[in-house]
């Protein structure tokens, strides 16, 4: 008997070092919420009222940070409800000192790239009005400059 199909996917869990720093960024700069917290084990952050969204799990001070060229996780997305969000978040990451990594037109998405303070890829992103079932979906990536794009009111 065949399972029913998956409906998708509602949390991750990070490995981070230093769990006081994690929570300063994950709490501090994209205002989660904790669910559960253990300084000596994780915490489970959340946006609004699931359990949890992001848990972070708390590894060794030697251990190492994430690599560009390595197997695991490439990067955390969060979806906003706009190009205007998308460019209102990187205004707070610019002010607040995050590292920005980059931004890209995906033609399906706009999205900022950003580093948590142990190295994890987070990308904030909007959907944009481009029709993949009619034109496809690849691997499209165009450079995007966030700043270019005017603040509507």
């Amino acid at each position: 008997m065949d399972p029913k199909p998956i409906i998708g996917v509602k949390h991750v869990v990070l490995k981070v070092r230093d769990i006081e720093k994690a929570k300063e960024f994950y709490c501090g700069v994209l205002g989660m919420k904790v669910g559960k917290y253990d300084p000596e084990r994780g915490m489970f952050l959340r946006f609004g009222d699931y359990h949890h969204d992001i848990a972070v799990f708390k590894v060794g001070p030697d251990a190492d940070a994430p690599k560009q060229n390595q197997v695991g996780l490439a990067h955390v997305a969060l979806i906003v409800d706009s190009l205007q969000t998308v460019k209102a978040w990187y205004e707070r990451c610019k002010e607040l000192g995050v590292d920005i990594d980059h931004s890209t037109d995906h033609m399906i998405t706009s999205s900022l790239y950003i580093k948590d303070p142990e190295g994890n890829t987070i990308e904030i992103y909007c959907d944009n009005d481009y029709n993949w079932r009619d034109e496809g979906m690849g691997f499209m990536a165009k450079p995007f400059d966030l700043e270019k794009v005017p603040v509507t009111a």
